[in-house]
């Protein structure tokens, strides 16, 4: 009876993000744990958190956003964080389902590694049309004028790969207009697709154009972590999918691209407070 008091006394002082590393993708418990230094964000962060929710796209399920522990306190205080370091965890919907063996995983990494500039290209004209959905649910939900877009996006070849592994960085040119005024901001990110215990998960590090090598060397580590901590992809399939590769590598590259939209939230925030709007959670209350 004293170890279970003790027990539940321990459970009531951790934080909600700290009992939440845990998710349940197509039946398989997977645990993805916050990447050193970040913490998860949560519906208590008010309008950052609603902001996010905003920047959903249809062809995947947002598993976590993490940004960093100082920026998560500012939020809290009702400060305004600059987000310019953040890492997302995405699933496909597609694949949800699946259980991927390394030699399946194997075909997305060729396909990867020998199309993904040509997909690249043929998304150029679909991404404007994403953005419009998520400018229009923005402006809807915060009562405000705002527009963005992509002016570019430069892959950049594999820079990593292992049996249930593999990573690529990127570049990518956004605008924003909010309020009458305008924003411009470039950004690395890395992208790894992850396979571990057959479930192939998204995961996206953002950071200043400058930090491309930081961004890759943090999606390392959080890979790793993540393969730490979980069962190892099997070696066969215990079923036979035809998974199109080519197209689970266009959605994550959707993904990517909605994902780094989280770094103007700043711009938004900023530029309703100065237009006397409110930006805490309780304008919706």
């Amino acid at each position: 009876m004293k170890r279970i008091f003790i027990l539940l006394l321990l459970l009531s002082f951790l934080s909600p993000a700290a009992l939440s590393d845990s998710y349940n993708i197509g039946g398989t418990k997977l645990d993805i744990p916050a990447p050193a230094g970040y913490v998860r964000v949560t519906p208590q962060m008010g309008t950052v958190y609603r902001y996010l929710m905003q920047l959903q796209d249809q062809q995947n399920d947002i598993l976590a956003y993490f940004i960093l522990q100082e920026d998560a306190s500012k939020v809290t205080e009702g400060a305004l964080p600059q987000l310019s370091k953040y890492f997302i965890a995405k699933v496909n919907k597609q694949l949800k389902s699946a259980i991927v063996s390394s030699k399946e995983f194997a075909d997305l990494q060729r396909v990867t590694i020998e199309q993904n500039k040509e997909i690249f290209e043929s998304l150029e004209s679909k991404i404007p049309g994403l953005l419009d959905n998520i400018s229009e649910g923005i402006s809807n939900e915060f009562d405000i004028d705002f527009a963005m877009k992509v002016s570019q996006f430069v892959p950049l070849d594999v820079h990593y790969t292992d049996d249930n592994t593999l990573s690529y960085s990127m570049y990518i040119n956004y605008g924003v207009t909010a309020e009458g005024s305008s924003e411009k901001i470039i950004l690395s990110a890395t992208t790894t697709f992850l396979n571990t215990a057959g479930k192939v998960i998204f995961l996206y590090c953002y950071a200043p154009k400058a930090e491309l090598q930081w961004t890759r060397s943090a999606s390392k580590v959080w890979a790793d972590s993540i393969v730490a901590g979980n069962p190892s992809a099997p070696a066969q399939s215990p079923g036979l999918h035809r998974i199109k590769w080519k197209k689970v590598l266009e959605k994550s590259i959707i993904g990517a691209v909605a994902g780094g939209l989280t770094a103007l939230v700043v711009i938004l925030l900023k530029n309703k407070r100065r237009s006397g709007q409110k930006t805490d959670a309780s304008e919706h209350n």
